[in-house]
């Protein structure tokens, strides 16, 4: 019996460091894509666009977009896009419902002046893409262009 319990235990301890060899060695971390996100955002253009969205989340589209264009040229220049803005946000809004919450889906650069930024707006509805250009000039951030979307397509990279 001594001798079947001896051989039984020189089997076990044979065979378990075989198994352990027989697993397969943990590879490399899968590489995934850097993406720049609100980490990244340069701290005036983030404030700018959470103050845009906190007013706009109380339907105050007006007050809304003179947060968000407060030191910009394109409010002194263009008081005509300012009013389309205003009326096609309006008109948006309209269909997406309650705002339940927002978050940013992309940031690219252009140069050391001009960013991109893309926002998801997620509504009672549906969701809205948000859009907005900045552009670094006097030292100070400010909107050159902002664009909304409703449509699916508006979620994804435009095709090249």
């Amino acid at each position: 019996m001594c001798f079947r319990f001896s051989a039984l235990l020189f089997m076990l301890v044979g065979v378990l460091p075989a198994q352990e060899r027989a697993l397969p060695k943990p590879g490399p971390e899968p590489r995934v894509p850097v993406r720049l996100d609100a980490l990244t955002l340069e701290p005036d253009i983030k404030n700018k666009i959470e103050a845009f969205f906190s007013v706009l989340k109380q339907r105050k589209v007006p007050e809304a977009y003179a947060k968000l264009l407060e030191g910009s040229v394109l409010a002194e220049e263009n008081p005509e896009l300012v009013t389309k803005l205003v009326e096609s946000t309006t008109r948006v809004l309209e269909l997406t419902g309650r705002i339940d919450n927002t978050e940013i889906l992309k940031i690219r650069a252009s140069g050391k002046t001009i960013r991109e930024v893309t926002y998801l707006l997620n509504g009672e509805k549906r969701p809205l893409r948000w859009r907005f250009y900045f552009y670094l000039a006097d030292g100070r951030w400010q909107v050159l262009d902002t664009n909304v979307a409703t449509e699916a397509s508006g979620f994804f990279d435009d095709p090249k």
